[in-house]
């Protein structure tokens, strides 16, 4: 099996599983120990369950040591060491060994005893070493050292032919690199030469200028001679300004006290029109909340008036439904007046005290009871009569109550009062309208009732008369 792994046409189906590491392999032989440096490789037959393991002296090629592993062989090796998995898992745990090894967490031996010579991995610990695995190993033969010193020797003849490329890439770029640097150097004494003529140009310039500097400064100090004479005449008479103004300020400092006696006084005469000024601010700002509260009431009171005249609008839109109505009745009604004629006086006078009091009311209610007996067959219009005068009542109540709000509204802001008036007035004319409508439909139909005792029913018309104007005290019980 050995020879797999140097035959050349085998060779194409040779897998690295660990590439080529120096690792550290503790030797032991006949009780004596040492540490050496071997590069380890691990490589398996590919579609085929055979692997080897390569074990070379870093310093002597030709001490190598093979260990081959097929199925037969992982199997008594899985027997003997008690192992719990696949050949796969054999080779994926051996590969993690060897990682191990390289980060020093595991470590190589090397152990012959007799004739048998093991590869142990174990782990170092202060009681006693912990043995993962030992695999045997032998010295490999004369024909396969010479096969890897050959690969040796190929791989070095690649490398020393990279980097002898390499070294003549270097060399190549070493005389492009002198090239360069003869090539600047005769720049730069092209420079040096340039340089020397700018400084000789530059020193002559310099000392040009230096001349004309000094005849400038020559003509700057004749000149700074005239201009000390001319501030001499003009310093002696600034001085003469001054005495004078010395003579005028002592004149304004009499001036400024006595200004400042005007000022005191004015001062505490401002002290008190700052007084009287806030006390005015004060009354301003009471003013102010005062105009606030009032426009806020003449805003609630216009909310309030739109208000009336949504009302009034929907009151004269039940006006006209009380007008057809009305016109329904005075239709059904007309038929039967000269039948109700003769309680005409009757009903007057309890539908005058539904007006003044609740006294008229409870006659008329008396009077109806005696009637109850005689008129049965009236009931069921009778109670439809009530749910009217309730109804009726109740906007009456709701018509005093907005005349009693826009009297109050009246009372609070006079500038609205016409308004107030007139819209009062129309509800008012309504409300007088619609009692004195109903009431006189209420008497004719009291006169009716009373003189058709042992008649028949009204019409149906009649009975399906609205509800909601009858008086709840002229309720037949």
């Amino acid at each position: 099996m050995d020879s797999y792994f140097i035959d050349p046409q085998r060779r194409r189906a040779v897998k690295v599983l660990f590439p080529n590491h120096p690792l550290s392999v503790n030797s032991e032989c006949y009780g004596l120990r040492n540490q050496l440096k071997y590069n380890v490789v691990v490589e398996k037959m590919d579609l085929v369950n055979l692997i080897q393991i390569r074990l070379t002296e870093c310093n002597d090629q030709s001490k190598l040591f093979i260990a081959t592993i097929d199925n037969n062989i992982y199997e008594r090796i899985r027997v003997e060491q008690s192992l719990h998995v696949t050949f796969q898992g054999f080779i994926d745990h051996l590969t993690k060994i060897l990682d191990n090894c390289k980060k020093e967490e595991l470590h190589m031996s090397l152990v012959k005893d007799d004739s048998v010579q093991l590869l142990q991995f174990y782990e170092k610990s202060s009681f006693k070493n912990l043995t993962h695995l030992f695999l045997q190993i032998e010295p490999a033969s004369t024909e396969t050292i010479l096969f890897h010193i050959n690969q040796s020797l190929l791989s070095f003849q690649d490398q020393a032919a990279n980097y002898a490329c390499q070294v003549q890439k270097y060399q190549l770029e070493l005389n492009g690199r002198d090239e360069s640097i003869h090539r600047l150097q005769g720049e730069i004494r092209v420079l040096n030469n340039k340089l020397v003529e700018q400084e000789n140009m530059i020193f002559s310039r310099n000392t040009e200028e230096t001349n004309r500097l000094q005849q400038t400064i020559k003509h700057i100090n004749e000149s700074k001679d005239l201009e000390e004479k001319r501030l001499k005449t003009v310093i002696s008479s600034m001085q003469e300004k001054i005495d004078q103004q010395n003579k005028e300020i002592l004149f304004n400092a009499d001036k400024m006290m006595q200004e400042a006696k005007r000022y005191e006084a004015l001062r505490e005469e401002n002290i008190k029109l700052k007084s009287h000024n806030s006390h005015l601010r004060e009354e301003m700002d009471r003013y102010k909340t005062e105009l606030h509260s009032y426009q806020s009431r003449d805003g609630r009171n216009e909310s309030t008036i739109v208000d009336l005249r949504r009302q009034l609008i929907e009151l004269q839109s039940k006006l006209k439904i009380s007008e057809k109505q009305k016109s329904e009745l005075e239709a059904e009604l007309e038929a039967e007046r000269n039948i109700c004629q003769t309680k005409k006086n009757a009903l007057q006078l309890t539908t005058d005290d539904i007006a003044n009091s609740n006294v008229m009311i409870s006659n008329l209610n008396k009077e109806i009871l005696k009637l109850k007996s005689k008129i049965e067959l009236r009931t069921e219009i009778a109670m439809k009569q009530e749910k009217l005068i309730q109804e009726k009542e109740r906007e009456n109540n709701e018509l005093q109550v907005i005349v009693k709000q826009i009297q109050q509204e009246h009372t609070k802001n006079r500038t609205a009062s016409e308004e107030y008036a007139q819209a009062v007035r129309r509800i008012k004319e309504t409300s007088d309208a619609i009692e004195e409508k109903y009431r006189k439909k209420i008497n004719d139909m009291i006169m009716k009732v009373s003189h058709n005792q042992n008649m028949e029913p009204v019409s149906v018309l009649n009975s399906q008369i609205h509800n909601r104007y009858l008086r709840p005290h002229n309720r037949i019980d």
